[in-house]
């Protein structure tokens, strides 16, 4: 991730008060696989940083059909 990068040929995303910018190829191949969820998360320890989830987190568990 680089915050010079020129954002003119990329698409914007707008998540949960987060808006990032993805390559409009790379968007494509992911919505694939579901939405695109962005999250700012900390934690007790003062940790954090953005958790970025495509698709149905349950989905890896088998826990539901993925298509």
């Amino acid at each position: 991730m680089a915050l010079d990068e020129s954002t003119d040929e990329m698409e914007k995303l707008e998540s949960n008060g987060i808006t990032a910018y993805i390559d409009h190829s790379l968007n494509e191949h992911l919505a694939q696989m579901g939405d695109i969820k962005m999250d700012y998360i900390s934690d007790e320890s003062g940790s954090s940083g953005y958790r970025i989830t495509i698709g149905d987190p349950k989905c890896g568990s088998g826990d539901c059909h993925c298509d």
